[in-house]
């Protein structure tokens, strides 16, 4: 098996984003409900979905020509790095995917500090990345759905 290689989302790229986007949280279906997997499952599928994604800097880790993870960085109107579109396929699941895409984000953000929403089972992971609690909060998902998350803050 070859290494991860981690590089800038390609635009046509974009239908394989949104098919990772759907397995990524799929796998947390248990966790959040199949109400919420529908509402996260037609959000990706809007068609605005593919400019919220493109409108971040948004990199990929990919292993033999397979999306492994997503995630990238948009810039707050207070100097902050928003972290945001972290996705790991599941088969690539705690293989340091996800923190090697959020430490590329942060450094290309050039940002001394860092917010995120984080889904509720990806806390552990932003802890270990020294992130810390700032607030509960909820997700709007279409069809009046919402989730719980957790926003996040560093630095």
């Amino acid at each position: 098996m070859s290494e991860v290689a981690i590089r800038p989302l390609n635009r046509e790229e974009m239908p394989a984003v949104r098919a990772l986007h759907d397995a990524s949280f799929a796998a947390l279906a248990t966790a959040y409900g199949a109400a919420i997997g529908a509402a996260h499952a037609a959000l990706v599928a809007a068609p605005d979905y593919a400019a919220d994604v493109l409108r971040s800097d948004v990199w990929v880790a990919e292993r033999d020509g397979v999306l492994l993870g997503s995630a990238g960085w948009i810039a707050t109107e207070d100097g902050a790095a928003r972290i945001r579109k972290v996705f790991v396929h599941p088969g690539a699941a705690r293989q340091g995917v996800a923190s090697a895409l959020v430490r590329a984000a942060e450094a290309r953000s050039g940002a001394a500090r860092f917010v995120l929403r984080a889904y509720l089972n990806a806390v552990p992971l932003y802890e270990r990345l020294g992130y810390v609690a700032d607030r509960p909060g909820m997700m709007e998902l279409p069809g009046g759905a919402a989730m719980p998350v957790l926003f996040m803050r560093k630095g």
